[in-house]
Parts: structure tokens; C-alpha cells; sequence
């Protein structure tokens, strides 16, 4: 049976002085305990990349691997997904012992999923998959895209993603400070969610926030929204039981 964990960030590293490096992740709502409870072996930690031609995809992953050990859940081996090893990708899923997608731009993530068949790979894989922002977001049947820059305006909306949750994932909520995360002249809240959430609901994840899905149930930890029909309100942290 498969667990799956949709976290917004798990506060896997800290910089200083422009150099990341790790640290203990963030246990406030009890992450560590439910991961060392859900994992079997702890063998193969699996780390998909958001851009596969990323010259930093080694660093993060690292940071990642180690901020695991540093929280007590050490793995024996850890293997990056990105384009040098993508043609092997099923030989690893399923010698995966957990899988983690990580951050970053979440439509470059979604085209290498989709380029790697990584939704029916994962489909069948009974272990442990945890998303983080972006992975998060990318795990959803239907993903939202959300513009943080001004850039990314011309980005598609609406994608369909790897389909292991209906959970649509807007990470790195934070209700009082509105806008401060994206470039100046978006209007984030009300000229995107709020009106997309009319199309579809939004589970809006704070920093340090999760959802667990295990045994046909989802269970909420933290501080989490919903956002539906241009309405916000909290998710109380009680188990849903899923259709």
C-alpha cells in the first residue's frame, strides 16, 4: 500500500552566506515519526529533479539526503533522477524505497515526468512518495500553475499532472502576507486563486504543513486552507476519508 506525503517545504536547508546547506527538517506537526513509520526499508532514497539539465540538481539532492539523516531517517543510497539516468527510470522506481519530487518550476517538472511515463511507474510502486512545493503540486490528478514572476505569465494554467491525488496544491500559503511571494503586479490572490477556485479547489499548504494519504484516507497537519469559490477557510487537522 502506498503512502504519500504532500508537503509545502520542509525546511531541509539553510543558507548562509549564499551556500545551502542542511539541517534537521522542520517536525512541528510530526513529519519524521510518520515518515519512520511509513517507510519498510531504508535502503533507496530517490530524488526527482524539477529540471533535468539543472547543474544544481547534485547540491539539492544532497542537502535533502542529509537533512533526512540529520532528522534520524538515514538512507543507505541515494539516486538523483535527471537526464543522466532518466532512460533507467523503471529500474529504479522499483528499487525505490522512497521517492521524493522535489521543488522548483512545476511545469519543466511536469514535462520530465511525463517524458519518463513517471505516472504509471508510480501508479504501481507500493512505497513511500513524498512531493515538496512543486512535487507537491505535480502529484495531483489536475495542476494548477499559479504565476509567481512575471515571467511565467505566458505558463500554462491548468496541467494534468501524475494523477496519485485529487489534491490541487498551492504551496507556500501564507494568508497574512498576501503578494510578498511573487513579483510585483501580479495580484496572486485575487486575480488567480481566488477566481481559479472557482474551476477546481485549492488545498493552500503554509510552510511546515502536510498531508498524509494512507489506506484510503488523508489526514491534514498544520496550518492548511481550503479555497473554493472564491472562499477561504481552515482545514481543521481530522482524518477525510477518501472515495
Amino acid at each position: 500500500m502506498k503512502t504519500i506525503f504532500l508537503t509545502s517545504d520542509i525546511g531541509a536547508s539553510v543558507k548562509i552566506d549564499g551556500v545551502r546547506h542542511a539541517c534537521p527538517m522542520d517536525n512541528s506537526n510530526g513529519l519524521v515519526k510518520q515518515i519512520k513509520e511509513s517507510v519498510k526499508k531504508f535502503e533507496n532514497f530517490v530524488f526527482i529533479v524539477s529540471n533535468p539539465a539543472c547543474e544544481t540538481n547534485d547540491m539539492y539532492a544532497n542537502v535533502t539526503f542529509e537533512s533526512f539523516k540529520m532528522s534520524g531517517v538515514g538512507f543507505k543510497h541515494l539516486i538523483v533522477v535527471d537526464n543522466r539516468n532518466k532512460q533507467n527510470i523503471e529500474k529504479i522506481i522499483k528499487a525505490a524505497d522512497f521517492v521524493f519530487l522535489s521543488g522548483g518550476h512545476t511545469p519543466t517538472q511536469n514535462q520530465f515526468c511525463k517524458e519518463m511515463n513517471l505516472a504509471k511507474l508510480l501508479k504501481a510502486y507500493n512505497g513511500v512518495v513524498m512531493g515538496q512545493s512543486a512535487g507537491s503540486m505535480n502529484l495531483a490528478k489536475r495542476v494548477y500553475n499559479y504565476p509567481e514572476s512575471l515571467d511565467e505569465l505566458d505558463d500554462p494554467k491548468f496541467m494534468d499532472g501524475l494523477g496519485l491525488t485529487n489534491f490541487t496544491i498551492i504551496p507556500h500559503f501564507n494568508l497574512e502576507k498576501g503578494n510578498e511571494q511573487v513579483d510585483e503586479g501580479i495580484d496572486l490572490m485575487n486575480d488567480y486563486l481566488k477566481k481559479d477556485s472557482h474551476a477546481l479547489p485549492l488545498y493552500c499548504l503554509t510552510n511546515g504543513s502536510h498531508i498524509k494519504i494512507s489506506n484510503g484516507n488523508a489526514k491534514f497537519y498544520g496550518q492548511i486552507y481550503l479555497m473554493q469559490n472564491g472562499k477561504i477557510k481552515s482545514v481543521p487537522q481530522a482524518t477525510k476519508q477518501l472515495n
